[in-house]
């Protein structure tokens, strides 16, 4: 018998190796193993601001104290509540602005400002008030710098208190009640 390419001794072909054996088909058990598994779904990525991967500016925080101090202030000494509350206002912007061009963060900056802001405004009112109030302010401590005795005291609370109450708008005497 001639040999024919392909063909080993006998006329069979020879058996290829595919690296799998004939029962590799088949689970344990002899069950038909379940098909393959199908990729993961694709997953759209998340919708939003791409993450912040700049630098921090560390200035949001001063921005943020100086917040946190037109607020304390504003009430009790306004001229520095407003000196803080237009700091804050400034300083929080300038890191805001310079945090969003290097792409990075400024924390602190934003409350900062909302509470140098909320600090301008009530030194802005006290201020106000006061400038409405001024003759009858300075006339009052005028008169407690020259009263020697309580009597002279609540002489000088007789006088001024009515006036106030006047231009506040408030109940006649409500003044006199806080003061005993």
């Amino acid at each position: 018998m001639s040999e024919q390419p392909g063909q080993g001794e006998g006329g069979t072909a020879p058996r290829q190796d595919t690296g799998r054996n004939p029962g590799d088909d088949a689970a344990p058990g002899g069950h038909p193993a379940p098909p393959p598994m199908a990729p993961p779904p694709m997953v759209p990525p998340p919708m939003g601001p791409p993450p912040v991967t700049g630098p921090v500016d560390r200035t949001g925080w001063r921005a943020l104290w100086l917040g946190v101090g037109a607020l304390a202030l504003a009430l009790p000494f306004y001229p520095l509540g407003l000196v803080l509350g237009v700091a804050s206002l400034v300083v929080g912007a300038r890191a805001r602005r310079r945090a969003r061009q290097q792409n990075g963060l400024a924390p602190g900056a934003g409350p900062g400002m909302v509470l140098g802001a909320v600090g301008l405004v009530m030194a802005g009112a006290a201020l106000a008030v006061s400038m409405v109030l001024l003759p009858e302010l300075d006339g009052y401590r005028k008169c407690m710098d020259t009263a020697n005795t309580t009597i002279d005291e609540k002489a000088c609370r007789d006088r001024y208190f009515p006036k106030i109450e006047e231009k506040l708008n408030l109940p006649e005497g409500s003044m006199s009640r806080s003061v005993r």
